[in-house]
């Protein structure tokens, strides 16, 4: 199911590729689905890294960009925070200082993430941590990807009235902030989950009967994109390509897929219990993951067609 909505704040700007691609995205929206063809490179969670009791800390991962440069945050996480950590292409593990943890990272080396005041989101370069301020009367929820010009998307609270309502949000790396609610969504609903350099963002909203969508934002213009005979489909993230990861609720059990040119494909990972995906990358197309839900359980990088 392929449905478009034109958000009114964009009607007068909207780019002439990006109205093309919606409507061949809606032409091609197709029912059938065929497995995807993936290569899988697993990895343990396992850092060097011990609390004082000998404990083992493991890596959530969140996110990867294109040089297999993982982020995420430390479980269990330490007292004096630090626990944002960064896993390189070799496998090393690096704690990234006055984090608590890390979202997302672009193809630039600048991360998206949490310092160690509450809700307190920052953008990490380097040593240099530099804290993200909304716009407008937003109180920053959290974030949940960028992109390689540094626009980030995540979710904010209103307390204009009461009880504040949850946006989603896009926000450019000259500090303007863009509203992300789906057209005729109930309050607090739509979460915007990935975003590519091209500035396209996906994630999900529900509707009045509280069943989960998946949307694509394109240039001011809205679309629906559903997993065939799903009652919830979230949609995770999205190539510079336009190939998108996402998860369903299908017949009371989750569908892990790939979607291109029309076509689902189920993603199906080998010897895994709860597999979850997290993140693709936006030029290679690398698809983080995780085997299962319980802390420590293996991870993985696969490429899927």
């Amino acid at each position: 199911m392929f449905t478009l909505h034109t958000s009114s704040h964009f009607r007068f700007v909207r780019g002439r590729l990006g109205l093309c691609w919606v409507l061949l995205a809606m032409t091609l929206a197709a029912q059938a689905q065929t497995p995807a063809s993936c290569t899988f490179n697993f990895f343990s969670t396992t850092t060097q890294f011990r609390l004082q009791d000998g404990t083992p800390v493991f890596i959530q991962p969140l996110g990867i960009n294109d040089f297999r440069t993982i982020v995420g945050y430390a479980i269990p996480g330490t007292s004096t925070g630090n626990s944002g950590l960064l896993r390189w292409a070799n496998g090393g593990v690096t704690r990234a200082k006055g984090t608590s943890a890390l979202v997302a990272r672009n193809d630039h080396g600048t991360s998206v993430g949490y310092g160690l005041t509450l809700f307190q989101a920052i953008l990490v370069n380097g040593t240099t941590i530099t804290p993200i301020v909304l716009d407008g009367n937003k109180i920053l929820y959290g974030v949940e990807g960028i992109n390689r010009w540094d626009t980030i998307i995540g979710t904010y609270l209103d307390n204009s009235g009461f009880p504040s309502v949850k946006h989603g949000f896009k926000r450019w790396n000259n500090g303007t902030t863009h509203t992300l609610d789906f057209p005729g969504a109930p309050p607090s609903s739509t979460t915007p989950e990935g975003i590519n350099d091209n500035g396209t963002v996906v994630g999900q909203y529900s509707d009045n009967k509280a069943i989960l969508h998946g949307f694509i934002f394109h240039n001011g213009q809205w679309a629906t994109l559903d997993y065939p005979q799903a009652v919830a489909t979230n949609l995770i993230g999205i190539t510079n390509a336009r190939k998108i990861i996402g998860k369903a609720r299908v017949n009371s059990s989750d569908t892990l897929f790939l979607y291109e040119n029309g076509i689902f494909k189920v993603i199906s990972v080998p010897n895994s219990v709860r597999p979850e995906l997290l993140s693709i990358s936006p030029k290679q197309g690398l698809i983080l993951g995780i085997t299962d839900v319980s802390a420590g359980s293996p991870a993985f990088i696969a490429q899927c067609q």
